[in-house]
């Protein structure tokens, strides 16, 4: 089983960083290039985009080799899963390509994520512990309905537990796009998630060899991609990247069963970040979506840190917070989350009084 995690985590990686380079040429042809000419872009030179296209056509691959391969054995995830993710992620490629050539609204973009969410809760993944209630067996959705035993793995929305799934996924997803401001920082965040679910999954507790495998060809791509990503960035993520981020860490998250706590470790700091930008958007009259410089890893630009210090230290934020979350049980993971999201208030807001009282 080992042998075949790091056949799949090295492939996945080999394959995102030749694919990436290959699409930073078919960026600069195509133009889709970000220009530092927004009050919002922190970079001071012209980067190409497309970085998704690497990171998903590479996990797509790697997923249809192991799975004709037979490495993915079905016991905690299915083909019928597997084949909705990876139309998911075909589904924000197509979305993000698009973006990154056109600068699509917001109203338009909006509709790739939901799709994508959409067809991961169809295809039978929702969140383990909700359908536990609904007589739903773990992510198997064996339901007690004549449809659903000729069907067992399509699913219309059941209430409450795809409407939490759905909504999960549309709040990582949110999460890596916006918190995609400093080179390296969501690849990173997105890479570290993966390893500490498949750190889980290969546990005695948890003994998950094919979520610790699909984990390590997710993190895998991410991984690929982190050299052509840190500073300074030879590639952004583009719109296809950051949505993938959170996409697949989310829905690597409901497929572990008991991870979600995992992936909110990781990427908790952006969740919590979101949150606090939105409502002090809203407090100051301001659309919650309007873009600004106040999210969290503006704020510690602002501080005086260099753009490889702020990655840095969020990046051990998340990984302490996973790391803590292994020995825990739930009331303590909430705790600690609580106690992530505290910490991410406060060093927005020391950040914040600092910076002006350095500008007075």
């Amino acid at each position: 089983m080992f042998s075949q995690l790091f056949i799949a985590c090295a492939a996945t990686a080999f394959l995102s960083y030749l694919l990436s380079l290959l699409s930073i040429r078919l960026a600069t042809r195509w133009r889709a290039i970000d220009a530092p000419t927004l009050e919002r872009k922190q970079h001071g030179r012209s980067v190409p985009r497309f970085g998704g296209i690497g990171i998903g056509l590479s996990m797509l691959l790697v997923i249809f080799f192991a799975w004709n391969a037979g490495w993915f054995n079905g016991a905690h995830i299915s083909s019928f899963q597997l084949i909705g993710f990876s139309l998911g992620v075909l589904v924000l490629l197509v979305g993000g390509i698009w973006d990154d050539l056109k600068d699509l609204p917001s109203h338009i973009l909006i509709w790739f994520p939901l799709a994508a969410s959409l067809l991961v809760t169809f295809t039978g993944t929702l969140v383990r512990v909700v359908t536990q209630i609904g007589s739903v067996r773990g992510s198997s959705l064996v339901w007690r309905t004549w449809l659903f035993s000729t069907y067992p793995h399509l699913i219309v929305l059941i209430w409450p537990a795809s409407l939490i799934t759905f909504l999960w996924l549309l709040s990582v997803t949110a999460a890596t796009k916006f918190a995609d401001g400093l080179d390296g920082l969501v690849t990173g965040q997105t890479m570290i998630g993966a390893c500490l679910i498949a750190a889980l999954a290969l546990s005695p507790r948890y003994a998950q060899p094919s979520i610790a495998l699909f984990a390590a060809i997710v993190g895998g791509a991410f991984l690929g991609f982190l050299p052509l990503n840190v500073f300074p960035a030879k590639q952004f993520l583009g719109e296809a990247g950051s949505t993938i981020a959170g996409f697949a860490l989310g829905t690597l998250a409901i497929v572990s069963g008991a991870k979600m706590a995992t992936a909110l470790m990781a990427l908790g700091v952006p969740l919590a970040d979101i949150v606090f930008v939105m409502l002090g958007r809203i407090w100051r009259g301001q659309h919650p979506f309007h873009g600004d410089r106040t999210h969290l890893h503006f704020r510690l630009l602002q501080l005086g840190l260099t753009q490889r210090q702020a990655v840095a230290m969020l990046w051990m934020i998340s990984i302490t917070f996973g790391i803590g979350a292994f020995a825990l049980q739930t009331r303590g993971k909430i705790l600690l989350l609580l106690a992530l999201g505290c910490l991410t208030f406060v060093i927005s807001w020391f950040a914040k009084r600092r910076a002006a009282n350095m500008e007075s």
